[in-house]
């Protein structure tokens, strides 16, 4: 015969609280892709859209860049890829073509308002997420 103590009985009602928050919503589909990271880049001595499709083509072929736009008016890359198959360095490498274009990494510009921001620091909401999708029940009947 099964029995519990205080003890246990709020550890189990704690636990099916935890299971129902968890399960509340259906898992979101970002849960189940890898992360991507953002690169842009200007390129210079890209003259002509032709380069600019050929360029393309060359990134999207590597393994890892889920995406690539760019555009030869304005002479802007932008690149989306995942940092754990290939490295930010390899990009650039595969973008100069050996040394036919001079690229240069644009880096955000700095905030310079004054407005107030999350005191949470995001890798707290990150775990956040990550013991939510863990623990949501309904994961296990989500088919990809």
């Amino acid at each position: 015969m099964l029995t519990f103590t205080r003890g246990k009985s709020l550890l189990v009602v704690v636990v099916l609280i935890l299971l129902t928050w968890a399960s509340w919503e259906d898992p979101s589909l970002h849960d189940y892709v890898e992360p991507v990271s953002i690169l842009q880049l200007q390129i210079d001595g890209l003259r002509t859209p032709p380069q600019a499709v050929h360029l393309q083509q060359q990134m999207a072929a590597v393994p890892g860049v889920a995406a690539c736009s760019i555009n030869a008016r304005t002479q802007l890359a932008t690149l989306l890829y995942h940092a754990g198959t290939v490295s930010e360095a390899e990009l650039l490498r595969v973008v100069s073509v050996g040394g036919v274009f001079a690229v240069a990494k644009l880096e955000p510009a700095p905030r310079t308002d004054e407005r107030r921001q999350c005191p949470v620091p995001p890798g707290y909401t990150t775990a956040l997420e990550r013991i939510r999708f863990a623990l949501n029940l309904r994961r296990l009947f989500v088919r990809i």
